[in-house]
């Protein structure tokens, strides 16, 4: 699939073929109630003390037992003792374990990896998947596919539809997943084919990891409100049933009137989770979740026309029901369901067997209407409208993974190695056609309903068959290699109106190698390459399929320590190329060839953590230049769509003194002008983006306040998602939520 092609709707079907272990919880984690910290922080300095008072004892001098004559010796007075204790950043988190599937630290692994904890999250009121990646460099929330709330991003200069849930695929164009049932939000930039395979993900992976059942008993329910109608309310509920098994249970439930005429949609969430620990080693998790999203239309936003600056933001551009007699209008139902299992089992000191599987299914049912082109007539603009659009996704993972380590001389190794089966299926079961035209400037105007063909229905399927291992050595004690290999055997078909239309095998051979230097405890300075591959589904005119796209990343940056478990900076420099991109054949417009390239250069930084213990911050700057370097179709040297030049942000929390459980916080976030189409032929405006919020808590209480867009700024976002760069979804104006939380 072409990085422009439209997404799979009504009839166009295309896909990419393609142990989770959470990390131990920190001492001190954005749950525990205020009241719970100093006996968490006494506990940190006796388990310190307790570690520190036998070294002590070990360097005391020996001297001669005590003699009845001597009182003093009979009574020893131990010398003074000075014990730290250091609380972390809550913004900071170690390690990535469920994106690395090691417990190997971030500053240890060659590559650039942010994580966005549950805190921050907390703290930005983010309800919605487009909000979880803002204070990360380089990563953009495009469109999404008619407001079905699906996850799409464009990371360093590529849109991804291909996201990560705990650790395995999620296909973007029909899952919606509503955000409650996050954790947190790791991010792998630049292509991870040596671990995942033929997922294909070229910029990087966005994987959200799910809330897991924990070793205490705690609940949280809490209700929001806010502009244009919003009400939305939670639950996450964790329980202790015995010494061996923990259930814990999320829910959500929302409806939103939004700013948008025939915007409005309602939906509800439920995530039920259970553990069974025997605490010798002997894990196994299970996580369910169900989600339903219910929208009274299916919006593209506006136009995406070189006027699109005049043009209503509020207005339904699109088939409205009454418009035409007896005909109903847009509309959108997604259902997602998913079930994942995690094992682990203890087979020595070192050595761990990890077992993982997944099943994913997501269903979308439509009506649906988008211009067909980017330029208008005398202000009429044909729509194409796809009704009774039935699409849905199928998928099933599988991994086995043996993590451990073991020395070869005085080399110490960090062994992952592992076998997966990942199987994708995209569909459509046809749709009928027809055309209209709208007035771009007069919303009581619509022309005539044209009726054209049906569309018959169509299915893509992947099959992703991989081994592969990965070894972090420890040269020395400042010096850490990483390799890494995987090899796939991808196998692809398509069908349309039940017949096969293509069918294609290959082999490829996914490589990664980086190298870490730590000169001191508090820097590593890192370079990595690696390569990967996305299998392309598609036929030509002998009905046949194409070798998979091919993206090479070379990277080189630096892991700092600004303040000692509190304030982290990575600062990295990349090339991604990408190959053998389908495109249009000069020769035949309705086949395709194997022979557009693009590139994507950067440079990012990201600085994360307390600047004091009471002053959070999170500051990213990104600089990205990514362009077409060869095509029959689009010119070459043109910017890939969606992607600002300059880009930067600015979170920062304050927790004021003077006020004990009041926090007060702001954000401000710049995205340069980037070009709306491809081929370029007009720019999206930059613009700056202000957000701020304030928080008290007393007690199992907290209240808390965002306002978002507080200066009430205009702007407009496209993407892939965005039915070919023809359509962009407008800014929501200021708006604010109030929520009201109470843990127990």
């Amino acid at each position: 699939m072409k990085t422009q092609q439209r997404p799979p709707r009504a009839g166009v079907v295309g896909t990419r073929a393609s142990g989770t272990h959470r990390a131990e919880p920190h001492l001190f984690t954005s749950r525990a109630r205020p009241e719970a910290a100093p006996v968490r922080a006494v506990l940190a300095v006796l388990m310190t003390a307790l570690a520190v008072i036998p070294e002590a004892r070990a360097a005391e001098p020996e001297s001669a037992p005590p003699t009845s004559s001597d009182s003093s010796a009979a009574d020893p007075v131990m010398a003074p003792i000075s014990v730290v204790g250091t609380r972390g950043s809550p913004y900071i988190a170690p390690t990535s374990s469920s994106t690395t599937r090691t417990d190997t630290p971030i500053k240890d692994y060659a590559a650039s990896i942010q994580v966005v904890p549950s805190e921050v999250l907390q703290d930005r009121g983010v309800t919605s998947i487009d909000q979880v990646a803002d204070t990360v460099s380089g990563v953009h929330a495009e469109a999404s596919y008619g407001g079905n709330g699906a996850t799409f991003f464009n990371i360093r200069g590529f849109s991804e539809s291909n996201g990560l849930r705990d650790g395995f695929r999620n296909y973007g164009y029909y899952a919606f997943r509503d955000v409650q049932n996050i954790d947190n939000v790791e991010i792998f930039k630049g292509p991870a084919g040596a671990l995942y395979g033929g997922i294909g993900a070229v910029g990087g992976y966005i994987n959200t990891v799910s809330k897991r059942p924990e070793q205490e008993n705690f609940g949280e329910v809490s209700a929001t409100a806010g502009s244009y109608g919003l009400a939305r309310t939670t639950v996450d509920v964790n329980r202790v049933l015995n010494d061996d098994l923990s259930i814990r249970l999320n829910a959500s439930a929302e409806t939103n009137s939004t700013f948008q005429d025939n915007g409005g949609y309602k939906s509800w969430s439920i995530a039920p989770a259970i553990t069974w620990n025997n605490h010798h080693g002997t894990s196994v998790t299970l996580l369910s979740e169900f989600n339903h999203l219910n929208r009274d239309g299916f919006d593209f936003g506006v136009p995406a026309v070189d006027n699109y600056q005049a043009l209503s933001r509020s207005r339904y551009y699109g088939l409205r029901s009454g418009v035409y007699p007896g005909v109903d209008g847009d509309y959108g139902r997604n259902d997602t369901w998913s079930e994942t299992l995690l094992f682990e089992h203890e087979l020595s000191q070192n050595w761990k067997l990890r077992l993982a599987g997944q099943y994913a299914y997501a269903r979308q049912h439509s009506t649906q209407s988008f211009p067909d082109s980017t330029t208008a007539t005398d202000n009429l603009l044909e729509y194409a409208v796809y009704s009774g659009a039935n699409e849905f996704s199928r998928q099933y993972s599988a991994r086995a993974e043996l993590v451990g380590d073991f020395f070869t001389g005085s080399l110490k190794h960090s062994l992952l190695a592992g076998v997966d089966y990942g199987y994708l299926e995209v569909g459509s079961g046809g749709s009928q056609v027809s055309t209209m035209n709208v007035d771009l400037f007069n919303p009581s105007y619509t022309s005539g309903l044209t009726a054209g063909d049906a569309l018959p229905g169509h299915q893509g399927r992947g099959a992703d068959y991989g081994v592969y291992v990965q070894d972090l050595i420890d040269l020395t004690r400042q010096i850490k290699l990483q390799v890494g290999l995987r090899a796939d055997r991808f196998i692809n078909s398509a069908d349309e109106a039940g017949e096969p239309t293509g069918r294609g095998q290959q082999t490829a051979f996914s490589p990664r190698v980086g190298l870490v230097w730590q000169p001191t405890r508090s820097t590593s300075f890192f370079t990595d390459w690696s390569r990967s591959y996305a299998p392309n589904v598609g036929h030509s005119g002998s009905n046949v399929t194409y070798a998979a796209e091919v993206a090479e990343q070379f990277e080189i940056g630096v892991k700092q320590e600004l303040i000692k478990d509190r304030l982290n900076a990575n600062l990295a420099v990349f090339n991604i190329n990408r190959n053998h991109i389908l495109t249009t054949d000069p020769t035949n417009p309705l086949l395709e060839v194997l022979t557009g390239k693009q590139r994507s250069q950067g440079v990012e930084l990201d600085i994360t953590g307390n600047i004091t213990p009471r002053w959070k911050a999170i500051v990213t700057y990104a600089y990205t230049l990514a362009k077409v370097t060869s095509d029959t179709t689009y010119p070459v040297g043109d910017i890939l769509s969606n992607v600002p030049r300059n880009s930067a942000s600015l979170w920062t929390v304050y927790d004021l003194e003077s006020v004990p459980g009041l926090r007060i916080g702001a954000g401000v976030y710049y995205v340069g002008p980037r070009e709306a189409t491809l081929p370029n032929s007009f720019k999206l405006a930059g613009y700056v983006r202000t957000d701020a919020m304030a928080s008290y808590r007393q007690g199992h209480w907290k209240t808390q306040l965002n306002i978002f867009n507080l200066f009430n700024r205009k702007y407009y976002t496209g993407g892939s998602a965005a039915t070919f760069d023809y359509t962009l979804t407008p800014s929501p104006p200021l708006s604010a939520q109030v929520t009201v939380s109470y843990d127990f």
